[in-house]
């Protein structure tokens, strides 16, 4: 059933319309502890962390993180009854004694919780009043430990200035409808009307035309609170960084860090190599004004603590490298003999002709969704290195730290827990095979959501529970697929049987998507 088929409109909207809940790989606390080490902190290790998630919903971002670190502690608070009752029974039936969820204000929060290694905002701080804004600050404040880490998301000028043209026009036209479902349908019907009429020759057409067609892609229950909340509103960096400074906190960095001129060209690239690197809310601010940055993700820490601007002096040494690229055989630069073209996940191609880079991203490669070690990934780069190895060496990590630069290869002070290889009965982690059997998308063990591709695929899922080989999946998978075809819910969509060169596949494409369990 639609979230907004309910009509029961509760004290609290969240109550009335659940907002979608699942993980987020930037909030992963493991991520968080990379960007704090680059710049010279010291993060608490996930397996002993301390998590709290103000905002959890129904903890779909913080059940992944307590099955994977068993040993860490972590804590969701949130307002909405609903969200917690839901939270609080998906970590019954999965066991979980690492985690607690509570309904509750986040004005009622105290230091009574303790200290937090990692304190988690996400999707919070646009969307309620002032009070509770300048409350998630203090409790940053209060309860942050010395080396501890914060992350808020907000929605960032001068970006958001476009899109609220479109939230003028919707908050307008439903500014006396209750129901969340008319709101939404309401609303919808408006942006499009309006939108349509405007002269497309003009910026606010081209804009609102724009946006509106963004809107046809989201979710209603994500419309419903993003963008039809009237108090939800837009912070320059420096405004949330100003009602940080009286608690004591600092701007550590973005979680795309190091990527931070991500769509910047030329002169924009320019303007943003003149601001000194001992001025990161200059820089930070004006890439936003030069790009129009509409959302951010950023990491506070307490003021105290020094810190390590930019990739000065930067070592590879300490981390686990990954890399979602393959290399394009069929693509030949005739200019660049030597070069060969590898080709990244978002769709970035680089044609690389020095031999240890080659060899390290063909290596990362065949590792995905793995990581390897710094120390070994040198070695298989430089097994045919010639006498000169210290140059080689220093080449190449000249080499990874531009692609590092440009976001195309990604650090990490911990290995991602999860295998690569194929083992003789595979196992799916637990909370994949759970979520599969009801939805298509599931988390992996990157901490990110992904989506299975069809019933087969998800019913293929929940079956690598460590106790078939492939050939026990193979009758799984037919006897599945019989019982479907029997009942007349088949359709012509699905295959009448499987093979066994299709459960082949299927594993390869789940080892792929970081589902299976080291």
């Amino acid at each position: 059933m639609n979230d907004l088929a309910m009509k029961d409109l509760a004290t609290n909207p969240y109550d009335a319309v659940a907002y979608p809940g699942h993980a987020f790989s930037q909030t992963h606390p493991a991520h968080l502890a990379t960007i704090a080490h680059i710049h010279g902190m010291t993060p608490v290790p996930t397996a002993t962390m301390r998590v709290l998630e103000l905002g959890c919903g129904s903890g779909g971002n913080l059940i992944p993180m307590a099955l994977q670190c068993p040993g860490a502690e972590l804590v969701g608070i949130d307002l909405s009854g609903r969200a917690i009752a839901r939270a609080k029974a998906e970590a019954a039936e999965l066991g979980l004694s690492n985690l607690s969820f509570e309904q509750r204000d986040i004005m009622a929060v105290t230091t009574g919780l303790g200290q937090f290694d990692y304190i988690i905002v996400h999707g919070v701080y646009s969307w309620v009043p002032q009070p509770v804004r300048e409350r998630i600050m203090a409790l940053f404040g209060e309860l942050l430990a010395p080396q501890g880490i914060a992350y808020v998301s907000y929605n960032a000028l001068p970006g958001c200035r476009l899109r609220d043209l479109a939230r003028d026009v919707m908050l307008f036209e439903t500014r006396e409808i209750d129901d969340p479902v008319e709101k939404v349908r309401v609303a919808r019907a408006a942006i499009k009307r309006f939108a349509e009429a405007t002269d497309a020759e003009t910026f606010y057409g081209v804009a609102l035309r724009e946006r509106a067609k963004q809107i046809e892609d989201i979710p209603d229950n994500v419309l419903y609170h993003d963008d039809l909340n009237p108090g939800a509103r837009a912070f320059a960096l420096h405004e949330v960084l100003a009602a940080a400074e009286p608690h004591r906190l600092q701007f550590l960095a973005e979680t795309s860090f190091p990527n931070n001129f991500g769509g910047a060209r030329g002169p924009a690239q320019q303007v943003l190599n003149a601001i000194p690197i001992s001025e990161p809310l200059r820089q930070e601010q004006a890439l936003d004004l030069l790009i129009g940055r509409c959302f951010r993700q950023t990491l506070l820490c307490r003021a105290d603590v020094a810190l390590h601007r930019g990739l000065a002096g930067f070592s590879f040494t300490p981390y686990h490298l990954a890399a979602n690229v393959q290399e394009d055989e069929d693509k030949v630069d005739e200019k660049r003999p030597g070069a060969a073209s590898f080709l990244f996940a978002d769709g970035v191609r680089l044609a690389v002709d020095l031999p240890a880079a080659k060899a390290a991203l063909r290596a990362l490669g065949r590792t995905w969704p793995g990581n390897i070690r710094y120390d070994e990934l040198v070695a298989l780069a430089l097994q045919e290195a010639g006498p000169d190895r210290e140059h080689e060496i220093e080449r190449l990590n000249e080499a990874l730290t531009a692609i590092y630069r440009a976001g195309l290869i990604e650090i990490n002070l911990e290995p991602h827990r999860l295998a690569t290889r194929i083992s003789e009965r595979p196992v799916a982690s637990l909370l994949a095979r759970r979520q599969a059997l009801a939805s298509h998308e599931v988390t992996d063990l990157r901490h990110r959501a992904v989506a299975l591709d069809g019933v087969v695929v998800r019913k293929f899922v929940s079956l690598l529970d460590g106790t078939r080989t492939p050939a026990m999946l193979l009758d799984e998978l037919n006897a599945f697929l019989a019982e479907v075809h029997a009942s007349g819910r088949g359709g012509s969509a699905l295959p009448k049987q499987a093979t066994a060169a299709e459960v082949d596949m299927h594993l390869k494409d789940v080892a792929r998507l970081a589902l299976l369990a080291g």
